[in-house]
């Protein structure tokens, strides 16, 4: 098919700025609309169709067009000129499986399962009108370049009657690697292929990888019928169990064992989300990334007030957090306990001894609550009624992370991987760790007091080293990026892909307080007292915000907003976009050096000398 140049006028409205694409039907080209003035997509078919393939063309274009619904690109226009097109919303911000593969840390998590979601109800929309797309593939669902998905390329949609037709000469049509079974057969299409296919597409994202590989379509479309599939969970151990076994189900060979609809679909990657935004408040900074971007908070932070306050007989310290599990406060102090706290007033639900003072998070995991202690012991209690179900006194332990149903502990002799029941399951050897583990993809990275930053697979296998200079603060991971903070202050973004330094940023104070990153921005704040916000991308200077005290504690993000809490006691909110001053409050004289936690609408911050205060709007 010859292509249409550049600065061509079809129909004297639509002048062609250049391609974007060809399929087996149709040339796609992005186009000015001079009429209304904006950029539109026209998809130009193939010159040797016949007219009554054009005129099919055109009706079920017609009958598309009067589709209405916000994840479903939006039809414009139909040409009747010497070439045979429509014109259509262009939709720039990538393909559906740019959200993957997927991490466990909520920001991702929440996008992916919300973009999900939209399209699994767009596809009930479709099928509620009696049509079935037949040919959904990553390619099909773009993002806006706000990252919201629309469903698009129907040219393989069939009205129901059109699709039985199609069904009794025995055409299979679609795409091999997201095909369902009975298409692949030349069976009977409906709703349910769609929805093989939105698992198929699911698939992909979350894992990297498409559900079947073959060397051909014949062999991959066999895969399809008779193949045996990998669970996504085995490929990404990240992923929620649940929503793992919501993709099997959509993936299952009997159309009869897949979800019924796509509001079925959607209902269920809600409650997955649901369950998930429950548990990111189990794990320091919101889980294994250390992104510091929690669900939830004041929705009007510039109305927080004081809603009760205690005294416990002291506080959290650096580098701890404070934590929930099941609604409940968590937080290890330096009096040598573990106490837990009702969020609605602060009072004591239970407490229980330590063997030292607590100096890290108290994470919550299958029903045990683990952290270590300032001699470098790790300990499980039982939750919630915290009796001890193992120490480990001889771990020699600086940091724990819970991630793919295992812990892994940072300890003076490297990294270890052990059951939640404290058995080894292997060691990687290093120097002595100054950080707990963070994870970045399916890599576990942690420096080591020496200035090491050493990367493990999630088999104990060593990946690669890079020498930096000495790090006391935990490093945060975000799209192949892991976000490294020297002690000296410098700031380093460390491509994970290409291996080497993508920018540095010098933050002119020490660094103690973790990087955080959202979005395309990265935050950070030394001792220096400037919380600065910097392009995730460059390292470029997007806002700073003088707060005139030092921090320790890293801040966590919530709602858009930053909450900083000073080694002064002070407490701040800072909008994340555009450094605004939202709120300020005096927690404490005695400094606060363990991160906040919002919980629902609620932030919690505990001082050393044991001041713990809520505020809600």
């Amino acid at each position: 098919m010859s292509r249409i140049p550049a600065g061509e006028l079809l129909d004297e409205r639509y002048e062609v700025m250049g391609s974007l694409g060809q399929g087996g039907m149709a040339q796609v080209y992005r186009a000015f609309d001079r009429h209304l003035e904006r950029e539109v997509a026209l998809k130009v078919l193939r010159p040797h169709l016949t007219e009554a393939d054009s005129e099919r063309f055109r009706r079920e274009i017609m009958t598309l067009a009067k589709l209405s619904h916000p994840n479903i690109v939006s039809i414009y226009d139909l040409g009747r000129g010497d070439h045979v097109y429509f014109v259509m919303e262009l939709v720039s911000g990538g393909t559906f499986t740019d959200l993957g593969p997927l991490g466990a840390d909520p920001e991702p998590l929440t996008h992916f399962l919300d973009s999900a979601t939209a399209v699994a109800e767009a596809l009930a929309y479709v099928h509620r009108l009696g049509m079935v797309h037949r040919d959904l593939t990553p390619r099909n669902i773009l993002l806006t370049p706000e990252g919201h998905p629309k469903v698009m390329d129907f040219g393989l949609v069939q009205l129901a009657e059109a699709s039985r037709q199609l069904t009794r000469t025995g055409l299979t049509l679609g795409t091999p690697q997201y095909m369902a079974p009975e298409q692949a057969q030349g069976g009977a299409t409906g709703a349910h292929t769609d929805l093989y296919a939105l698992g198929a597409v699911l698939y992909k994202t979350v894992t990297g990888a498409a559900p079947f590989e073959a060397e051909n379509d014949l062999t991959l479309l066999y895969q399809h019928v008779y193949g045996a599939l990998t669970p996504a969970h085995e490929l990404n151990p990240a992923l929620p169990k649940s929503l793992s076994e919501l993709i099997e189900a959509l993936l299952a060979k009997d159309p009869r064992e897949r979800p019924a609809s796509g509001e079925r679909v959607a209902d269920a990657l809600r409650t997955i989300k649901a369950e998930r935004l429950r548990g990111s408040s189990a794990q320091r900074l919101g889980g294994p990334g250390q992104q510091g971007v929690l669900p939830g908070g004041p929705i009007n932070p510039g109305k927080l007030a004081r809603v009760w306050s205690v005294k416990l007989p002291e506080g959290p310290q650096w580098p701890g957090a404070i934590t929930a599990a099941e609604g409940f406060l968590l937080l290890g102090l330096r009096s040598e306990e573990v106490v837990v706290l009702r969020p609605s007033d602060g009072g004591v639900q239970t407490r229980f001894a330590t063997d030292d003072e607590v100096n890290s998070a108290v994470v919550s995991a299958s029903g045990t609550l683990l952290y270590t202690s300032r001699a470098g012991s790790v300990s499980a209690h039982e939750w919630p009624g915290g009796e001890l179900r193992w120490r480990d006194e001889t771990a020699g332990a600086a940091g724990l992370l819970t991630y793919a149903g295992a812990l892994f502990l940072s300890t003076d002799g490297g990294l270890e991987r052990r059951t939640l029941s404290g058995d080894l399951l292997w060691r990687y050897p290093s120097s002595a760790a100054a950080t707990a583990p963070t994870v970045c993809g399916t890599t576990l990275c942690y420096l080591t007091h020496s200035g090491w930053l050493h990367c493990v697979g999630l088999d104990g296998e060593g990946r690669f080293k890079v020498e930096l200079g000495e790090v006391m603060a935990q490093p945060a991971a975000k799209d192949e990026l892991l976000l490294l903070p020297e002690r000296g202050g410098d700031l380093h973004a460390f491509d994970m892909a290409r291996l080497e330094l993508r920018w540095t940023y010098d933050m002119e104070g020490p660094l103690w307080a973790s990087p955080l990153a959202w979005g395309p921005l990265v935050y950070s704040v030394s001792w220096a007292g400037v919380m600065r916000c910097l392009s995730l991308s460059s390292g470029d200077d997007v806002w700073a915000v003088p707060l005139g005290a030092r921090v320790t504690a890293t801040p966590i993000l919530a709602s858009g907003v930053l909450y900083v809490a000073t080694e002064t006691g002070e407490l701040h909110a800072l909008d994340a976009r555009g450094g605004g001053r939202l709120f300020h409050d005096q927690v404490s004289a005695s400094p606060v050096q363990a991160s906040p936690l919002v919980l629902g609408d609620t932030l919690l911050v505990a001082a050393l000398d044991g001041t713990v205060r809520a505020y809600r709007a």
